[in-house]
């Protein structure tokens, strides 16, 4: 049984390996596709919501077509957010979500975008300029459960969808320092709204991202999380938090499930 086990978190692991090579050398190529990284941009429309992005590679190109192969989760999700609502997108990148999500709370609602990576971060601002948006906020920081700096594995394309938190890497020229913060701190601080609605997609983060939102979930004016998990344990800490599951569906090796607190429908 135990080398089962073994075998199966080896293949687990090695098929990622490979998977993040491919996606490196498919970046390598796109370079020579597309030329002109400042002056094409591809327009967009999901449901009734239509969207402009900046695209500088094939790779950029085919997450902005496919909403980073999302779009049933984001269709879902846009279901849940109301006009007026304050969103916080946790791992947003080059905004495919946020932007959304900005449309649709509408001019009263706002948007906090959380990216560290400062190449995604910059294509966010972008797109938000292109698209004339006004009540998104972009940090250029990391959750996490305690306030300290963390390496950051990050590749050279902004639309790059597995920037992480390491411990080590082989690749050092592709890693960062970056600072993560306590969420719930951060959000009191900086004397922020609440969210209605929380997205986090942090590349196996999630953990320490959940912890350090504990009272923000508690808040009753939080009804509503979507998280994509690298890895689904056994505890929930979304159900402790007083939610329940009203979405779930698996992508390769990910699940994403959207949430709502009970009694807020």
């Amino acid at each position: 049984m135990l080398i089962e086990i073994k075998q199966k978190i080896f293949l687990r692991d090695f098929y990622r390996y490979v998977f993040s090579r491919m996606r490196y050398l498919f970046f390598l190529l796109s370079k020579y596709l597309v030329l002109n990284v400042n002056n094409i941009t591809t327009d967009v429309k999901f449901a009734y919501i239509s969207a402009s992005f900046y695209v500088g590679s094939l790779n950029e190109f085919v997450r902005v077509k496919s909403f980073s192969g999302e779009k049933n989760v984001i269709a879902f999700l846009l279901e849940e957010i109301s006009s007026g609502d304050t969103v916080i997108d946790i791992g947003a990148n080059i905004g495919t979500h946020s932007i959304l999500f900005s449309k649709k709370t509408g001019s009263q609602g706002k948007v906090f975008s959380i990216e560290p990576n400062n190449l995604s971060a910059s294509r966010l601002r972008d797109n938000i300029e292109l698209n004339k948006l006004n009540n998104i906020d972009v940090f250029e920081i990391g959750f996490g459960e305690k306030n300290k700096e963390e390496r950051f594995s990050m590749g050279l394309d902004p639309s790059y969808g597995k920037s992480r938190i390491i411990k080590d890497s082989i690749h050092k020229q592709l890693t960062k320092k970056i600072n993560i913060v306590n969420g719930d701190e951060f959000i009191r601080d900086n004397k922020l709204k609440i969210p209605n609605v929380v997205k986090i997609d942090v590349e196996g983060y999630e953990y320490e991202v959940i912890q350090g939102l504990r009272d923000t979930l508690n808040n009753p004016k939080c009804r509503v999380v979507m998280c994509e998990f690298n890895f689904l344990g056994d505890e929930d800490l979304f159900k402790k938090n007083g939610f329940e599951v009203i979405y779930s569906s698996k992508r390769g090796f990910d699940t994403h499930r959207i949430y709502r607190k009970f009694n807020t429908k």
